[in-house]
């Protein structure tokens, strides 16, 4: 056992191997009770020594309780803790680096196996920050004229939540041995939204010093329209009158209500992505970066090469006919687009079979550019236009599972060193530990000097908008140029404008 000063209390923590780890550190008060859909509260000081062992409750989603038991975990609303891997508790003044978890602000928690932030602390000597913050309805419901209070509109709570944790590893990281100046911030999918609506946010200015953004679906922020029509339908779910406080409502209404949300989406997007409320978020991530608006920062961000495919997965195949194909073309691109050109040129290797795995395949790369490397590309390139240092990547290594390539997900047990955590994502042997040490000490060179460069990868050239050079990282890793022009510059037009 270890035990560390903080300016909030003491805190006992354990030798793991190479790093000492602290789990479940509160940095902000319980949202239960009057606090339920407010603003995240500074956490209280506490007196003697707090055990730091244990993971702390992740936050209220759908998860089975023997999964919760196999992981060792709890569930609560008292949810807002974060966690600490570090070499040592000592004054080395180490690179940060604090991981914001996808889940499409939903599900998922700082806790997950994927995330143990062991293997990349003690690899890169860094300081490894993992944390849980409100999801589903409890942290991004949209409705702040029934759950505002003296002021607090509680608009976007998971996205302030994220904030205060970040506030909070900027005032203590210090004692656990980390650089409050030297903070890279990461996040995979929904974790990525977040950082582009931080990078867009004078809430967020000055939080941290550069950021990771992996396989983030940018285009998912929603307007204050399409975020209310979601409060509507979810106190309707709830069987709400107008007149009942929801604080006082069960976890158990909350929950059910929740899941009786129709998404109204093809395919589905998920209803409680972040709101521009005006506030915190005043316009969308895409449209601040295209009017110069985001935070000039150094940023290393991209995607895997078939983030979709796990989710076209288990549709049966007669939603894959040619029909289906052309209706999933139209409803991405508008009922305008000339279809047969799109698939065509999505249509790589010009087969003459017109099966179903190929129609799969088309369909499953419209989503997975439409979703995450399109918006990905023109936020990368908008911060490459202004000087920004930019550096993009396409991880291209395949799941063992056939059919599905580097589906989404791929990159966290590459970042983390984790494979045994989930087999079937990046698998596991020799080839994938050296996948994932090639991954880890790209990222590694990057939070340390803001350059990806590596021995292994070689020289990794800046992002730039006429040459767009991106490193493929697979078995055949190499640099591509204008990699994929003419499939992405096809939707430039589909997401919002600049104005």
């Amino acid at each position: 056992m270890v035990v560390i000063e903080t300016s909030v209390g003491r805190l006992r923590g354990a030798r793991a191997g190479a790093v000492e780890v602290y789990r479940g550190i509160p940095y902000a008060r319980a949202p239960i009770g009057t606090l339920r859909w407010r603003s995240p509260l500074p956490g209280k000081p506490w007196s003697g020594i707090r055990d730091a062992t244990d993971f702390g409750p992740i936050a209220p989603q759908r998860i089975t309780p023997a999964r919760l038991a196999k992981r060792g975990l709890s569930m609560s609303e008292d949810c807002l803790s974060l966690n600490v891997w570090t070499p040592a508790a000592d004054d080395a003044k180490r690179p940060v680096v604090v991981f914001l978890h996808g889940g499409g602000v939903v599900f998922g928690s700082g806790s997950a196996p994927l995330l143990d932030g062991a293997r990349l602390a003690a690899r890169g000597d860094l300081v490894v920050v993992t944390i849980n913050f409100r999801l589903g309805a409890l942290g991004s419901l949209y409705a702040p004229n029934r759950l505002g209070v003296d002021g607090d509109l509680a608009t976007n709570l998971a996205f302030r939540d994220q904030l205060m944790a970040l506030r909070w590893v900027r005032a203590e990281v210090g004692a656990f041995g980390g650089d409050p100046q030297d903070v890279t911030l990461v996040g995979q999918s929904s974790g990525a939204i977040s950082i582009a609506c931080m990078m867009a946010s004078e809430a967020a200015r000055g939080l941290f010093d550069r950021a990771i953004l992996q396989s983030g679906g940018l285009e998912r922020v929603r307007s204050v329209t399409a975020a209310e029509e979601v409060g509507r339908s979810f106190f309707a779910a709830l069987g709400d009158d107008g007149e009942i406080d929801p604080r006082r409502r069960s976890l158990a209404e909350i929950m059910d209500a929740q899941d009786r949300i129709p998404t109204g989406f093809v395919p589905p997007v998920g209803p409680f992505h972040h709101a521009i409320d005006g506030m915190l978020i005043t316009e969308h991530p895409l449209i601040a970066a295209a009017n110069g608006r985001v935070h000039s920062l150094p940023i290393l961000a991209g995607t895997t090469a078939d983030e979709w495919r796990i989710f076209d997965a288990e549709i049966e195949d007669a939603e894959f006919s040619a029909g289906k194909l052309r209706e999933r073309v139209r409803s991405l691109l508008g009922e305008d687009a000339d279809v047969d050109s799109v698939i065509d040129l999505y249509d790589a290797e010009r087969r003459e079979d017109n099966g179903v795995e190929r129609r799969r395949a088309i369909a499953s790369a419209l989503v997975t550019d439409f979703h995450f490397a399109v918006p990905t590309e023109l936020f990368a390139r908008e911060q490459a236009v202004r000087g920004n240092p930019v550096f993009r990547y396409l991880l291209d290594w395949p799941s063992p599972r056939p059919g599905l390539g580097a589906y989404h997900d791929m990159c966290l047990p590459l970042l983390f060193g984790t494979m045994e955590a989930v087999p079937s994502l990046a698998g596991t042997g020799p080839a994938a530990e050296r996948m994932s040490r090639r991954m880890q000490d790209a990222w590694i060179a990057f939070i340390r000097t803001t350059n990806p460069s590596t021995t292994a990868l070689g020289e990794w050239p800046a992002f730039e908008p006429g040459e767009r050079s991106t490193m493929l990282l697979g078995a055949d890793t190499r640099v591509g140029v204008r990699h994929r022009d003419a499939q992405l510059r096809l939707w430039e037009g589909v997401y919002p404008a600049a104005g």
